[in-house]
């Protein structure tokens, strides 16, 4: 038996590896397993991608696989051909395609341990980094490679390799090669039990808490077996004085018994039988008597032992392990008084293995769902069938019928203005296959969008929900995918990393906002570089399940297969804000009167409202007019309004920091990053200039570097000078910032919405973070502060990216009980994407665009390739890219690729980042893999497919 494998190294690898499989593992190896193998001379990882009987040819030795690191394959089938598809389609290693369907953590790699030889005698000559490395292993012991060099100088961290090497020859070291272990271990708590009964508690009450005669008095009487014993013999017994029984006379813990017949009083029905009061003889001599049963809890405050008392107690009505950590928060104990526990035998410590859910202590209200508009039913009516029909498909496929990758049908693409019930349609398809034993994937293009589309579908689908995206801890990522291999969750929410859930009955992949340039992988990140709405789309084909695009602005790509019927599309061309009960509750609470319109094709309970107006103000007659303010006369005067209504506006501007550029007024000197040549934005709570691109930062300017002038001068504008104006201009406003600067905590896209919602401040004020897909209905005002930022970039997606943004923008105002209006600035007002969003156009813009398109042979009518090239040498890339042009055009010319075109070399926009020059070649044909598959593209090079941006 041979099985074909995948090596998962670091380095990319296209190329698989077949291993023998020895006999003691022929029965338990499985296809998506991950095993150990020898690769070269060190260990490795790697997933099992088929086995056979034969042996392959043109191979005559086979090393085998050594050990099954995982029982359970870790890759579904389905997942290995979306990692084969990724690979031949963005031309990436097979290797690093697998890698994305790994857990966190999963991926082990090669390491070698070093220790010193025991036969090495100390002689012969060292470098300075051999004695260094010999000294730590003499005082560490045995060390990892990696541990060994976090233990190194960082001048010696990058020869430590040679050094032990050279050693190793010379028989100094001792060097084996090793896997990793993982870096991520399923979650374990320790947590205590009760294991003893109330007499043995009662028994070990005198080994806790402090010393107490009082207490060992108490505790004589209450276990004495003699009913009435004397007082004398009990002082006796327990040391105790008259002073520490007075104590318990006085606080009427204890009673005196004259040596006559006594009657004890009625204290409570338990020390009552029948109707007759219990009558004791005692002796001669006076006696003691505890006159009611709360004698533990006083002999646990008399030791101050409360605690121990609180966690004894805990534990019982617990009935069950509790996690240490609960007792401490609940109790105000410590580890020791659960050491003295356990020491009496009254408690046992144990382990549990819990899962890391970021949603565990999330509560979510259920919601029932609404009833639809006449154009979501139509809408809706379209996707259930085909759902339907596939799964009847399905059925027949799992009887002998045809493959199941002939079931898929187009995916739909749902086009839907701004508030029209989008996400009602989402959620009615995830209900359908739900029914039918499926899960759901839906992807949302940022992490901010995360929080409000995980509280809508937890709603309705309480208890099934889960979330997936890189701000959660590796232990979270990691759990999640074990819960989803198990079952325990059946839709997951996050961006495209969540499209990697192994799911093993998917039926619904939704990927909303799909035209969003974010689902795009993009260097520096490793390859695969892939679009998550591709790889949607293949999904669905691959598992046969729905694949729902939906989006007020699809990508213009998307729109033109959806016209050529290759997409199914779907339209809501209204705005449905709500149903009648709600707005009407809504109406009398808040003494309003709703904008909201009934159209006579509705349901009764269902009530639209137009999309906002949008007005455009023409900046440059504003100059002319004296005004000099950031804000226009027309959003001056709507902020005012809003205000004094006491509602919400939203100010967007799509430029952080305090200054887009910083220059002198007298040489005319721009301050730019060092690394990147990029103009440095200036950012004034820090008093710092930085690069957006690398992160470099220097202190804010007094003198000009190259004439020494002190007439600095900062231009242009950004989120935090926007904020400081406002503050000017409306003192009493209460303001909230959202940027990636004001985001860089796990939760604080939620945090912040969660406010703003609450109304705990008056306008927002954002960069695009805030134009995407996010439900505000106390919002009845949006101001574009300039919709020129990107129309200057030297890309051909430039208009379309304005229009989605500025239409997306326009989405957030008006969806509430008030309606909303836009005010939309701009020195450009002419230009054909202001004035379709202006229109609430899709489709004037789409006539525009693919008109531009169709005449430049962009896509969708050629698809695009980009390789990107960088170098330290300006000199350099501009020679190695030359080469690789013209090694390019001959290649096309050698396979006759006549509508195939090479573009370039040439800098990009941004030639210059992190101090490396670039160089692109643009590749334009209908399909460039046909050029690149079999094109040796040389070290250094990025590859990528389809890019959504050539700067």
């Amino acid at each position: 038996m041979f099985a074909e494998i995948a090596i998962n190294i670091e380095a990319p690898l296209q190329q698989n590896f077949h291993y023998r499989v020895p006999s003691d593992l022929r029965r338990r190896l499985r296809v998506g397993q991950l095993v150990e193998i020898e690769f070269g001379r060190r260990l490795a990882q790697g997933v099992v991608l088929g086995m056979q009987s034969e042996p392959p040819e043109a191979v005559e030795e086979f090393k085998p696989v050594i050990n099954i690191i995982e029982n359970q394959p870790v890759i579904l089938p389905w997942q290995i051909k979306l990692a084969q598809w990724l690979s031949e389609t963005y031309l990436a290693p097979l290797n690093g395609c697998l890698r994305l369907f790994l857990p966190p953590g999963m991926s082990r790699w090669a390491d070698v341990t070093v220790a010193v030889h025991e036969r090495w005698d100390g002689e012969g000559r060292l470098t300075e980094v051999q004695e260094r490395i010999i000294e730590i292993l003499r005082e560490q012991g045995d060390l990892r490679g990696r541990q060994l060099r976090g233990h190194l100088p960082k001048a010696m961290r990058k020869k430590w390799k040679t050094a032990v090497n050279q050693l190793a020859k010379r028989d100094v070291l001792r060097k084996a090669t090793v896997l990793d272990p993982p870096r991520i271990r399923p979650k374990k708590i320790r947590t205590a039990v009760l294991i003893a009964s109330p007499p043995q508690i009662l028994k070990a009450i005198p080994q806790l808490g402090r010393a107490s005669k009082a207490a060992d008095l108490l505790y004589a009487l209450l276990t004495s077996t003699d009913p009435l014993p004397a007082e004398a013999d009990l002082l006796a017994q327990t040391g105790a004085s008259a002073q520490h029984l007075q104590q318990l006379l006085d606080e009427e813990l204890v009673v005196r018994l004259a040596a006559q017949e006594v009657e004890l009083p009625e204290l409570d029905d338990s020390s009552v039988a029948d109707d007759d009061q219990a009558k004791w003889h005692s002796p001669t001599a006076v006696s003691l008597a505890i006159p009611h049963k709360q004698a533990p809890p006083h002999l646990w405050r008399l030791r101050s032992g409360q605690k121990y008392e609180a966690i004894l107690t805990l534990l019982a009505q617990a009935a069950q392990p509790v996690n240490i950590s609960d007792i401490y928060a609940a109790t105000d104990s410590s580890i020791s008084h659960l050491r003295k526990l356990e020491k009496a035998e009254l408690i046992r410590f144990g382990s549990e293995e819990v899962w890391r859910d970021p949603l565990a202590d999330r509560d979510f209200v259920p919601a029932d769902a609404p009833m639809l508009t006449t154009d979501q039913a139509r809408v809706w009516g379209r996707v259930k069938v085909a759902m339907l029909l596939r799964d009847e498909a399905e059925e027949e496929e799992s009887k002998g019928g045809s493959e199941k990758e002939t079931l898929s049908s187009s995916p739909f693409l749902l086009h839907g203005v701004t508030g029209s019930g989008k996400t009602e349609i989402y959620m009615r398809a995830i209900d359908l296959a739900l029914e039918m034993g499926q899960q759901a994937i839906v992807l949302v293009p940022e992490i901010a969008l995360t929080p409000q589309t995980v509280r809508r579908f937890a709603a309705r689908f309480p208890g099934r929900v889960a979330i997936l995206h890189s701000r959660l801890t590796d232990g979270e990522r990691y759990d999640t995918w074990r819960r989803a291999r198990q079952g325990l969750f059946d839709i997951v929410v996050g961006p495209r990393s969540a499209l990697f859930t192994p799911f093993p009955q998917l039926g619904v992949i939704v990927v909303d906002e799909e035209h969003d340039p974010s689902y795009k992988q993009t260097p520096p990140i490793p390859p695969p570089y892939y679009h998550a709405r591709s790889l949607a789309i293949e999904m669905g084909r691959v598992t046969g399940a729905t694949v729902i695009l939906g989006s007020a602005t699809p990508d213009l790509v998307s729109y033109h297969h959806g016209r050529a019927e290759r997409y199914t599309l779907l339209e809501l061309p209204r705005r449905v804000m709500g149903h009648r009960l709600r707005i009407t509750s809504q109406e009398t609470r808040l003494a309003l009167t709703s904008h909201y319109l009934k159209q006579d094709e509705d349901p009764d309970d269902a009530l639209t409202i137009p999309l906002p107006p949008i007005q455009v103000v023409d900046l440059r007659q504003e100059l002319r007019a004296g005004n000099r303010s950031i804000f226009s006369r027309e959003l001056q005067d709507a902020l005012d309004e809003t205000l004094a209504r006491q509602e919400q506006a939203i100010l967007f501007l799509n430029r952080r920091g305090s200054a887009s550029f910083v220059i002198c007024r007298d040489c005319g000197h721009t301050m730019t990053c060092p690394n990147c040549d990029i103009p440095l934005t200036y950012h004034r709570p820090n008093f710092l200039l930085t690069c957006h691109h690398c992160g470099h930062k220097e202190p804010q300017p007094t003198e000009c570097p190259v004439c020494n002038s002190k007439r600095i001068k900062y231009f242009g504008l950004g989120t935090e000078q926007l904020v400081e104006q406002v503050q000017q201009r409306w003192p009493q406003a209460r303001l909230t910032r959202w940027d990636s600067d004001t985001t860089a905590g796990r939760d604080a896209h939620e945090t912040l919405l969660a406010s703003f919602i609450n109304h705990e401040s008056d306008v927002l004020i954002g960069t695009q973070m805030i134009a995407k897909g996010l439900d505000l209905p106390l919002v009845t005002l949006v101001g574009v502060i300039s919709a020129d930022v990107s129309l200057g970039l030297p890309d051909y997606r430039t208009g379309e990216r304005a229009f989605q943004l500025l239409a997306q923008v326009a989405g957030r105002a008006g969806r509430g009980l008030l309606g909303g209006r836009v005010i939309l600035q701009t020195y450009q007002p002419e230009h054909y994407a202001i004035q379709a969003a202006a229109e609430h156009d899709y489709v004037g813009f789409y006539l525009e665009e693919i008109r531009f398109r169709t005449q430049h042979h962009l896509p969708p009518f050629r698809r695009l390739a980009r390789l990107i090239f960088s170098d330290p040498v300006s000199a350099r890339a501009e020679r190695e890219a030359k080469q690789v042009a013209d090694a390019l055009r001959w290649h096309a010319h050698e396979l006759r690729l006549s509508a195939t075109e090479i573009l370039g070399p040439n800098p990009p926009f941004f030639a210059r980042i992190d101090r490396l020059y670039r160089w692109q070649i643009i590749v334009r044909s209908p399909d460039p893999r046909r050029l690149l598959v079999d094109f040796v593209v040389p070290q250094g090079w990025v590859v990528d497919i389809d890019p959504v941006s050539l700067l």
